[in-house]
């Protein structure tokens, strides 16, 4: 049956931060969830599928989720899961940095145009690819064919731009804090392949923010 032989993917968004709310960048700052991403995932574990496997940031925000996420379960840390790295921007307002030519820069070509000490696109994207490719490879050995991640804006937005079953540039995919995404492949075979799913569905839909 088909059921039993599909994989099935899901990638969880931290819950919010009081510096997402606050439009700080925070990508590899290490913060807690607030009270309000707290109770979203409380709402979103109501309705998560099951997972074999947990793998998570190693920042303190999605520790937090996954423990909210997935309470029984242990959960493999890795570092390549991260969000990218704002350098010199880490814990500033996005009007505050307003003033910088190089963030301006940045606003109109983030793929191109670095932060001050900082990770690049092509670093950040490159990073992400591996911790997958390796995540993949591992799952695909030990016969796992559920499993979730519980990252950050920027590698879910980077994952979904390889593996959802329709093309949408980065930017345009808007995930979602304390909420997820899952993703279906008919089978171990295309998964292992790193085909893009056939089948893509939220578990539950409200507003997103930076890191």
């Amino acid at each position: 049956m088909e059921s039993d032989t599909r994989v099935v993917l899901s990638l969880y968004r931290h819950g919010v931060t009081k510096e997402n709310q606050d439009k700080v960048y925070i990508g590899w700052s290490d913060v807690s969830v607030s009270e309000d991403g707290i109770n979203r995932l409380h709402e979103t574990k109501t309705h998560r599928p099951d997972a074999e496997r947990v793998i998570i940031s190693d920042l303190k925000r999605c520790v937090e989720s996954a423990d909210i996420l997935f309470p029984d379960q242990p959960k493999i840390q890795h570092r390549g899961l991260r969000e990218i790295n704002f350098g010199e921007w880490e814990g500033r307002r996005a009007d505050e940095l307003q003033k910088r030519d190089d963030f301006a820069q940045w606003l109109s070509n983030p793929e191109v145009v670095q932060p001050e000490n900082g990770e690049s696109f092509a670093e950040f994207s490159s990073r992400v690819l591996d911790a997958w490719k390796t995540i993949r490879e591992w799952c695909v050995h030990d016969e796992v064919r559920d499993i979730a991640i519980v990252s950050h804006g920027g590698p879910i937005r980077r994952l979904l731009v390889e593996l959802a079953p329709e093309k949408k540039d980065f930017w345009d995919w808007k995930p979602l804090h304390g909420e997820g995404l899952t993703l279906v492949w008919k089978d171990a075979e295309s998964f292992g392949r790193g085909d893009r799913c056939t089948l893509l569905s939220a578990v539950p839909s409200t507003e997103n923010e930076n890191g």
